[in-house]
């Protein structure tokens, strides 16, 4: 990474706003192609609300311009994969000028090493299905694929790094994940809640594996 580059918790001076800009400058080429994630369209003010207290945000500076940010939420929970404290990943962005040069990779290594020092043992995120190139890095940062959500515009995949030890084994993980998928897929779409049909289910089931065996 270039040395100019700076990677801290946001300083005061920087705005939410600052941060907004560069998340929406950021993501251009996803929604362009469709991929539209909800956190990238936020303003500053839901932002700050968003990350809380308890979260952090961390930016990548050159000099006094934000090229890249991150954030670290902190949140309590129940799911398969881990029950109680927890940290979530998200608002991740780096300006196109500065894509390729570690940036992004310094500014995780960052808030992992936070999550730590706050006690965390896991760390989760959800990206938008089609987002091939942020599911293709955390998978090289040692995530694994462990749900599969529907909201109003699309679907998301929920991956969990754990801190320590995984307490699964990989084979686990990966039928908990393609499990939640058959199942959130046979039963909702996008911006619409299906209801089961029990005279229908016979046939709905069999359309729906034949769908996802293609994909």
């Amino acid at each position: 990474m270039n040395n100019s580059i700076i990677i801290e918790e946001k300083p005061d001076w920087v705005s939410w706003d600052e941060i907004h800009n560069v998340l929406w400058e950021a993501h251009g080429d996803n929604r362009s192609k469709g991929v539209i994630m909800d956190n990238n369209s936020l303003p500053g003010d839901k932002i700050r609300d968003r990350i809380g207290k308890d979260g952090k945000m961390f930016v990548a500076l050159d000099g006094d311009k934000v090229v890249g940010t991150l954030a670290l939420i902190k949140k309590t929970g129940k799911e398969w994969y881990y029950s109680g404290d927890g940290g979530h990943i998200c608002f991740g962005a780096v300006l196109s000028d500065y894509s390729g040069k570690g940036i992004y990779r310094s500014l995780y290594q960052l808030a992992e090493k936070t999550a730590t020092q706050m006690g965390l043992t896991v760390l989760t995120r959800s990206t938008h299905e089609h987002n091939e190139r942020m599911l293709k890095i955390t998978k090289q940062e040692g995530y694994c694929f462990v749900d599969y959500k529907v909201y109003n515009n699309r679907y998301n995949i929920v991956r969990a790094k754990w801190l320590k030890d995984c307490p699964y084994p990989s084979w686990y993980c990966k039928f908990r994940y393609k499990w939640s998928r058959f199942w959130v897929r046979l039963r909702y779409k996008p911006g619409k809640i299906e209801r089961f049909k029990v005279i229908a289910f016979g046939k709905r089931l069999i359309n729906k594996l034949k769908r996802i065996l293609k994909n």
